[in-house]
């Protein structure tokens, strides 16, 4: 190893614990404790260490003076949260205590507040923070990896494109990368094989159980779930079967769904419709619907169809992106997205600080963050009008038909130009 390399060796250490000593470091170098004496004594003249008994520290800079960044997570400088970590002693000014890549399918709807959590934390600790987006595609995620890696990144925070990932090439990846790993948003269960992964996600099955308990709480008996598209569904599935026979629920299973032969890839809407003539044929009275955007689709449909919503059909949506913002604002299941980046970054930082030929791993972690209930304008105790439910299903029934009759035939005259066709519209999945 050359001198710049040991130098450069030196200073790392530094950054990331925060102290150095010569007779454990010369080892980890392969080098002398007098060659690396030497390499001390010339970082300690450029300014670039202190030299202490037995070792070095990083060198005590002057306060700048820069107020305290004003957060939800609290008035806590990237002093005192690198110090918290072990990358640095307290009282120091680290400048950049490592980079962490972090990969996510998108940067938009759900995953921006992830993506804001992480930067929050990022700037907090001190680390500079490499965002990279797969927009979905396990091919381009598994090369985005292999870069963070060659750019020299100290750790990796990634979402994979998909769930079901036990024997997938990005597991692989993923367990026998040499820098430590974060996986957001998935859940990371597996036997290990190599070393266990860390991984940071919502409890969508909590999630899923607030649901089924606020609407039981309200009186409701009969419900539904609608979801599909996304990595999530099988999670808050179970969640919600889970608790709805442990509170006495009559459980809806929808006949229609993505998969059937009538469901329709261009007309979301219509998917809608055809759904909830089915639920409100079998008497349903409540809904947790997922994502949002088929919430607030769901709600508007039913309004105009003459379903009072919530006094016909109380609706739940799942995520909080977008759902307070409807016609009636939706009581909605909101997963803790900004808190998810925020830890993400946390435990990275953790098993970097411990990570090392010579230092002890810090213990895995599976953390799981429980999301919360937001109760707006979109639920409330079943209807006990005499026109109620029943009633009121029927009517709203035949107006759903009615909505659902293909259009008639459209004949174009000489001069008339075919309609265009309706772009393809993509599933919801996060």
């Amino acid at each position: 190893m050359i001198a710049a390399e040991r130098h450069e060796a030196v200073l790392r250490e530094l950054r990331l614990r925060g102290t150095l000593a010569v007779s454990e470091f010369a080892g980890r170098l392969g080098v002398s404790p007098i060659t690396l004496r030497r390499d001390l004594q010339i970082l300690q003249d450029a300014g670039e260490l202190t030299r202490v008994h037995g070792g070095a520290v990083p060198v005590r800079r002057p306060a700048t003076g820069e107020p305290l960044p004003q957060n939800t997570y609290g008035r806590r400088s990237r002093q005192q949260l690198a110090a918290a970590f072990g990358l640095a002693p307290a009282g120091a000014t680290p400048s950049v205590v490592a980079t962490i890549g972090m990969i996510v399918p998108t940067r938009h709807y759900y995953y921006a507040g992830t993506i804001e959590g992480a930067q929050t934390a990022a700037r907090l600790a001190g680390v500079r923070l490499v965002l990279a987006v797969s927009d979905y595609d396990e091919t381009e995620e598994i090369r985005l990896f292999r870069r963070m890696l060659r750019l020299g990144t100290d750790g990796v925070l990634i979402t994979p494109s998909r769930s079901g990932l036990e024997h997938s090439p990005v597991r692989d990846l993923v367990e026998s990368s040499p820098v430590p790993v974060t996986v957001l948003e998935r859940v990371w269960d597996f036997p290990a094989r190599s070393r266990v992964v860390d991984s940071v996600r919502s409890d969508h099955r909590v999630g899923a159980e607030l649901a089924v308990r606020h609407l039981a709480g309200l009186g409701h008996r009969r419900a539904g779930l609608w979801t599909f598209g996304n990595p999530h569904v099988g999670e808050i599935r179970s969640g919600f079967e889970t608790e709805a026979r442990r509170a006495g629920f009559e459980l809806h299973r929808p006949v229609f769904g993505e998969g059937h032969r009538d469901w329709n890839t261009t007309d979301l809407t219509r998917n809608v419709r055809r759904y909830l003539q089915e639920a409100l044929a079998a008497g349903v009275t409540a809904l947790l619907v997922h994502p949002d955007e088929l919430a607030l689709r769901m709600s508007q449909v039913a309004l105009e169809a003459g379903v009072r919503v919530p006094g016909d059909l109380s609706i739940v949506a799942y995520d909080d992106e977008t759902a307070g913002l409807g016609e009636h604002p939706l009581t909605a299941i909101a997963p803790p997205k900004q808190e998810i980046g925020f830890a993400a970054v946390d435990a990275c930082l953790r098993a970097i600080a411990h990570h090392g030929p010579t230092t002890p791993d810090f213990p895995a972690q599976r953390i799981r963050l429980l999301p919360t209930l937001r109760v707006r304008a979109s639920t409330t105790p079943p209807s006990t009008l005499s026109t109620g439910p029943r009633s009121v299903t029927r009517a709203s029934t035949d107006r759903l038909s009615r909505g659902l009759r293909p259009a008639p035939a459209h004949r174009p005259g000489p001069s008339s130009a075919p309609a265009p066709a309706a772009p393809p519209r993509p599933g919801p999945h996060r």
